[in-house]
This record gives structure tokens, C-alpha cells and sequence, in this order.
């Protein structure tokens, strides 16, 4: 296995304990990292992690992507360079995530980062579901236009601070009525 594959499966296991701390729900990688792909559309498995509860891995809403790298360069964003890592791996989220009717959501994490810390991408509209209700968050972030709708990168420990069963059922219900 080359040093970039076990780098990734790395990552993919740190990112499962993550969303076992904030859900209490067991979660696993994807066979082939990503890659496993189904004919039927009503059993896509999506993105890198899926949840491993019984009852709630169907009810699971993201499609969750992964990455690790020695760097991630956020000026490319800014500079809306075709360097920019960040827009293709969101364009990779968001297309699996289409592909299985779900909501994307991005992990980043680079080189030296603190653990259990990472630099979060979703949609705008998901990210307004529970920013009204946190008090304070501990980190800058920021609003992305030109991806899609919007989105908005944020620090992983903010997202804790959210209650995980209030986001799920919101945004259960705004899907719903959308």
C-alpha cells in the first residue's frame, strides 16, 4: 500500500471516531475508500465514512469525504485559480452526494494539524439550520460563493458544539419540504 493510501485510511478511521464522538453512532470506511459503486441508485453508497448503526445508516443524510494532505492551500479559493484543491474535492463530494440523494459534507485536515481537528465544508443552507442557536464559536470561518449554492468552511470543533440529533432532524425536514 502506498504511503498516500495508508495516509488516507488513516485519516478515514481518525474521521469515523470523530463522527462517532458527535452522532454516538458508529461509523466505518467504505470499501475501496470511497470507490464501492452500486447499479441501483436506492443502494449508492456514497463518499468515504458511512454510518454502522442498524437503524440510523439509512436515515444518514451526508456524504461524508474525507482528505488528508501535506497542505491545503486556501488563497485558491480566493484567487479562484484551477490550482485549487479545495473545488475539486468538493466537486467530488458533491457529485457522490447527488448520486445518493444526500447532503455533502467535506473533512480536510493537513500536514501538523492539531488531532481530532479539521477544516469542515458544507453547504451554506446547512450550515444556517444551527448557527443562529450557538452562542459562540471559537474559530473564524468563512463563506465560500462560487461553490454551488455556498458553502462554508469552518473549524470541526465549532461543529461539535451542535447538537448532532437537532441538525439531523432539521435538515430531515427542510429536505422534506424543499
Amino acid at each position: 500500500m502506498a504511503n498516500g493510501k495508508k495516509k488516507g485510511a488513516k485519516g478515514e478511521r481518525d474521521l469515523s471516531k470523530w463522527w462517532k464522538t458527535w452522532t454516538g453512532y458508529d461509523f466505518t470506511r467504505v470499501p475501496a475508500s470511497g470507490g464501492l459503486r452500486w447499479k441501483s441508485m436506492a443502494n449508492a453508497t456514497t463518499g468515504d465514512l458511512v454510518c454502522a448503526h442498524d437503524i440510523h445508516s439509512r436515515r444518514f443524510q451526508f456524504s461524508v469525504e474525507c482528505k488528508n494532505y501535506k497542505d491545503i492551500n486556501f488563497e485558491h479559493i480566493i484567487l479562484n485559480t484551477k490550482k485549487s484543491k479545495i473545488h475539486g474535492f468538493w466537486k467530488q463530494a458533491s457529485d457522490d452526494a447527488i448520486r445518493g440523494n444526500k447532503v455533502p459534507i467535506l473533512f480536510m485536515r493537513y500536514n501538523g494539524m492539531p488531532k481530532n481537528m479539521y477544516f469542515v465544508v458544507l453547504p451554506t443552507y446547512v450550515f444556517n439550520l444551527f448557527f443562529p442557536t450557538l452562542t459562540k464559536m471559537d474559530y473564524p470561518r468563512f463563506m465560500v460563493q462560487g461553490f454551488d449554492d455556498g458553502v462554508v468552511i469552518m473549524n470541526s470543533q465549532d461543529l461539535l458544539k451542535f447538537d448532532y440529533m437537532t441538525l439531523h432532524k432539521n435538515l430531515k425536514k427542510l429536505r422534506r419540504n424543499a
